[in-house]
């Protein structure tokens, strides 16, 4: 005679173990930097239509700087954010203006790239509470939802005491956006 009570027993346990949602030390519980330098390579795909070069991104409490190079080298853009608004600088096409990020990016590109929540994201940090967390085994984030958006952080690398993403994947229902970081540069926090 079969025991189902011993047999459900364990696939109970077995079941509340694959259901537990947050690790013993949340990566949440790394300080948010204030100021970082990024070098690494970014893809972004809308439609039909994509581009890929590299980056270097330097974040400071609230200014950020992207400048954007070709595969080869060559500059392909400039984006500066600051308390003023937001500044995109490309070769032969003058300086545009803008408030904030996704509109810049909505009237020059025809898709808002989200920029504001970058500094966060890149950090596998969430903007606000109400974001969704998907965890790896070793603790760190696996996936976040937030804003529209799917994070997926597929590697981390040591940065001093800290983990942080080393590939990035984002995507909402118009963009796809793909980030390797290849040089983080962060304060001791």
């Amino acid at each position: 005679m079969v025991n189902w009570g011993l047999i459900l027993g364990v696939l109970g346990l077995a079941g509340c173990a694959g259901l537990e949602s947050a690790p013993a030390v949340s990566p949440l519980a790394q300080p948010l930097l204030t100021s970082f330098q990024i070098a690494g390579r970014i893809s972004v795909r809308h439609g039909n239509e994509g581009f890929s070069g590299n980056l270097t991104w330097r974040h400071a409490n609230a200014e950020d700087e992207f400048v954007i190079l070709t595969p080869l080298g060559q500059g392909v853009a400039r984006i500066i954010k600051n308390a003023a608004g937001v500044t995109l600088e490309r070769p032969e096409q003058g300086l545009v203006r803008a408030p904030d990020a996704e509109s810049l990016t909505q009237s020059t590109l025809g898709f808002a790239l989200p920029l504001s929540g970058l500094p966060h994201w890149v950090q596998a940090q969430p903007i606000g509470s109400n974001a969704q967390f998907r965890y790896n085994p070793d603790g760190t984030l696996d996936q976040l939802g937030e804003q529209g958006w799917q994070i997926d952080y597929l590697t981390y690398r040591a940065v001093g005491a800290l983990q942080l993403p080393g590939k990035v994947f984002m995507e909402n229902a118009d963009v796809k956006l793909r980030l390797i970081v290849d040089e983080w540069q962060a304060p001791a926090p």
